[in-house]
């Protein structure tokens, strides 16, 4: 629309109504489409922060002026609040949330944070969850809390810092949510905690898209980790708690030790690592199992890094030198987060933990004990893998394979650990995953075979430096000079 004079039908803009939502009653009031009044679709993002020359022709044309324009807009009513992160941002474009008793759009709807309908409080709705199930009280006293402190984001710092905890909460808890962990909130019930958990599984864990949180989920997710946003104390310690209710694996009871209490945990892991021969060295930067991918997704790899981390600890107990966490993350050569330095510490204290790390420990020995810091030291500098790896390989596959990748695949193959500290740590984890899934069973033969040569001529190199007489290794310095 060209014309820049006022509107036959006026309409007001209402108090919190949407930019988008007011100038659609605009356009059905004056019989025009959206397009044509805006230049602009109704999914555009006109509701984010449009120019000011867009304002200043919607203001002539409405009558309604550029700045209660603006404060319509989510830039404009909340200029604080970070609006590209996933779960306190924007609200995906085309996935708008409504509410189910026809109240009007409101602005603040188009936050992901925001659930519930700040006009009635009922629960939002979208097209992928039309129907939830009444919202549990516990989630209107979370949502008074929130609004308080998205209308604070523009002039608090931390306000903007408990909504960055609560983005990181709610991202990591959503992948360890289950039935009954974190417990129940006030008010909820199994049915509604099983109703998100299914959703998450279904949509997020097994889904091959990532897609956008229905209400309903965002308000489960939101309410559990609500409190534990407030200081960044509470905040580390739930991470903590979820990167190890994250890793869904439970050895069988069978399996695991019967010992009674942390105390007697430790020793009796101590003395299992010791009759079992397992050093430092033999520990892997992180505790893959089998049937394991060789790269493990993102949400386990914390508890296992951890896991191992605590392993290296023990086992150097074990052998009459006691080493800390810290040491450990030394021995692995390999960047751990904090994060997993922490949960490290907690499972020397846990009794479920150190049972788990005898199972973990078993499955080692019965694997067969490897020097994995030799392994680690000896690859690592190995960045592109020689031709000479790849001359054997049957039906000349050598000639299709990415040397670089051919490399990671080694060092995670040799040293059943995690790419860190390897020659390609930022790697690509698809690029990786790919080339392990087609490489047939007979190329992974002979790659392995290649490492283990590699490997052993490096201990055959040391076994006859360290044998060498001083004499001798005056006699090859002079040689080399």
């Amino acid at each position: 629309m060209n014309d820049a004079s006022q509107l036959p039908v006026a309409v007001d803009i209402q108090p919190g109504e949407d930019i988008a939502a007011f100038l659609q009653r605009v356009a059905d009031a004056n019989y025009l489409d959206f397009p044509v009044l805006t230049g602009h679709r109704r999914t555009a993002r006109v509701w984010e922060n449009p120019g000011h020359h867009l304002l200043a022709r919607l203001a002539s044309i409405t009558g309604v002026t550029v700045e209660r324009l603006r404060a319509a807009t989510l830039q404009g009513a909340y200029p604080g609040m970070a609006l590209g992160r996933a779960r306190t941002g924007r609200r995906y474009a085309g996935q708008p949330a409504t509410c189910p008793r026809g109240c009007i759009d409101t602005v603040a709807a188009r936050l992901n944070l925001v659930v519930l309908c700040t006009n009635c409080e009922e629960l939002f709705i979208d097209r992928l969850d039309p129907t939830p199930p009444p919202a549990p009280a516990r989630i209107r006293h979370v949502h008074r809390e929130v609004m308080a402190t998205l209308a604070a984001t523009t002039s608090s710092q931390s306000a903007r810092d408990r909504l960055r905890r609560l983005e990181s909460l709610m991202a990591e808890v959503e992948l360890a949510l289950w039935r009954n962990w974190p417990p129940r909130f006030d008010g909820e019930t199994q049915l509604w905690r099983t109703r998100a958990v299914r959703w998450v599984d279904r949509n997020v864990i097994t889904g091959r898209y990532t897609i956008a949180r229905p209400p309903s989920i965002t308000a489960t997710l939101l309410t559990l980790t609500w409190d534990a946003s407030a200081d960044r104390a509470t905040a580390e310690a739930m991470l903590d708690d979820i990167a190890i209710m994250a890793d869904p694996w439970d050895p069988d009871a069978q399996e695991m030790p019967d010992w009674r209490n942390p105390l007697d945990a430790r020793d009796g892991l101590l003395d299992l690592l010791e009759n079992l021969g397992i050093q430092a060295r033999h520990v892997p930067s992180i505790l893959r199992l089998t049937d394991d991918p060789i790269i493990l997704p993102e949400h386990h790899r914390t508890h296992r890094t951890a896991e191992a981390l605590a392993l290296t600890a023990l086992a150097s107990q074990a052998h009459g030198t006691p080493m800390t966490i810290a040491a450990a993350a030394s021995v692995h050569a390999a960047d751990s987060s904090s994060r997993a330095q922490r949960v490290a510490t907690r499972l020397l204290d846990n009794t479920h933990a150190l049972r788990r790390l005898a199972v973990h420990a078993d499955r080692l020995h019965s694997a067969g004990l490897l020097d994995r810091a030799q392994a680690r030291a000896e690859l690592r500098g190995i960045q592109r893998l020689p031709s000479s790896a790849l001359r054997d390989i049957p039906r000349g596959g050598g000639e299709r394979i990415d040397r670089e990748v051919a490399a990671a695949w080694v060092w995670l193959d040799a040293t059943v650990g995690r790419p860190a500290g390897g020659p390609h740590p930022s790697r690509a984890t698809a690029d990786i995953m790919d080339f392990d899934t087609a490489l047939d069973p007979e190329t992974k033969l002979h790659l392995r075979a290649w490492w283990q040569d590699r490997l052993a001529s490096s201990s055959d190199l040391v076994t006859a430096d360290e044998s060498a007489s001083p004499a001798d290794a005056t006699e090859e310095s002079r040689d080399a000079g």
